[in-house]
């Protein structure tokens, strides 16, 4: 029996999965936004996710909290020690919430002020999905948002709009046509084995884990839809 699922990606995109899968887990979005003069990487998720996330940071408490766009910003700090050159940096973790999704980042060697004037640059939008943001003040999102999600007995899903810009991620040979579209193949010297699957309107980067079987993968994907959709 198909299942099927709705996420909203940070630049509003909503990708519409379904399939004979277990698509019951949760996932992030992933947006680069040049705003102020410098790229930022923010990541959305679950409430308990943004938690989690600057847990393992290192911050062990918020030290400060603004009211912001409906939600709470929590502000905490953390030290990280660079493997090679045993050097220490101070890490701001910003984490924004809504009722139910977050947005979380991290700053170098920056003040509260920042992260607050971060937050202030964008327009940020609670959906039942998902959250939504806009970069104001002159700052834009760089690349189309990706949805990253893990699917049992398949992998790693990394899944983005198709554009002009993500299809130089296609490889230059074809695929093997399927009834969702077109499976890709290729290796990296440092993942091993991966898989693409185009779609009309996506990208889906398939990275598979310890539970998925490399022969199997193929014909998995092959029964997963994915779509775009504002």
């Amino acid at each position: 029996m198909n299942t099927q699922v709705v996420h909203r990606a940070l630049d509003g995109t909503r990708i519409h999965l379904s399939g004979a899968l277990d698509l019951s887990r949760p996932y992030t979005s992933v947006a680069r936004v040049a705003a102020g003069g410098r790229l930022h990487e923010l990541t959305s998720g679950e409430t308990a996710t943004g938690r989690a996330w600057a847990e393992d940071l290192g911050v062990t408490a918020f030290t400060d909290e603004f009211a912001l766009q409906g939600g709470r910003l929590r502000i905490g700090h953390s030290t990280r020690k660079d493997a090679q050159s045993g050097l220490t940096e101070r890490l701001l973790a910003a984490v924004w919430e809504g009722s139910r999704y977050s947005v979380f980042t991290h700053l170098y060697h920056a003040r509260t002020s920042d992260a607050v004037a971060l937050f202030n640059s964008l327009v940020l939008t609670e959906h039942d999905d998902g959250i939504m943001i806009v970069p104001t003040k002159g700052g834009a999102i760089t690349e189309p948002a990706e949805v990253v999600k893990e699917v049992p007995g398949l992998g790693l899903l990394e899944i983005t709009s198709l554009t002009r810009q993500t299809a130089a991620r296609l490889p230059s040979w074809p695929g093997a046509k399927v009834a969702g579209g077109e499976i890709f193949k290729d290796t990296l010297d440092d993942q091993g084995i991966f898989f693409l699957l185009a779609t009309a309107s996506t990208i889906v980067t398939v990275l598979p884990l310890d539970d998925a079987k490399i022969a199997s993968v193929p014909a998995r994907l092959a029964g997963l839809t994915v779509e775009v959709t504002r």
